[in-house]
């Protein structure tokens, strides 16, 4: 079962099944695990990614605090739900650190306020994540 503080990698079909989530496996963060799982995605730092988003944290790599092997931007506008009827496998974790700091998922919280949330088409993540994900 996949907790809070976890980071997995995940391919997500948003907004469509077409989009650059769906076709590259990004980092997502488990903020939330009660009725669904919540996430917050990260991805590899680029300027231009600030002008994006509106609300964001810029984490060096440190694999004291995280799994990045770059400098990563942890996307706050957005919060991905995935429905309890998906089983999220142990295997989906990142391989060098599984989860974040209580600092960084801290800090996280703290700046997290009124995110867009997302509901994700349940079939369509399974597609693209055969390895990751199954149906209870």
């Amino acid at each position: 079962m996949i907790k809070e503080k976890d980071v997995i990698n995940l391919k997500v079909p948003f907004p469509d099944i077409s989009s650059g989530l769906a076709r590259v496996i990004h980092m997502y963060i488990c903020v939330g695990n009660d009725k669904e799982a919540l996430f917050v995605k990260s991805q590899t730092y680029k300027p231009r990614l600030l002008t994006l988003v509106n609300n964001s944290i810029v984490e060096e790599s440190d694999i004291n605090r995280n799994p990045f092997s770059k400098k990563t931007l942890i996307d706050l506008d957005k919060e991905f739900h995935i429905s309890k009827d998906l089983v999220i496998s142990k295997d989906s974790l990142c391989r060098n650190r599984p989860d974040v700091c209580d600092e960084l998922f801290a800090e996280i919280n703290q700046k997290i306020i009124e995110p867009n949330h997302e509901m994700l088409n349940e079939q369509l993540l399974l597609t693209l994540n055969p390895d990751y994900l199954s149906t209870r």
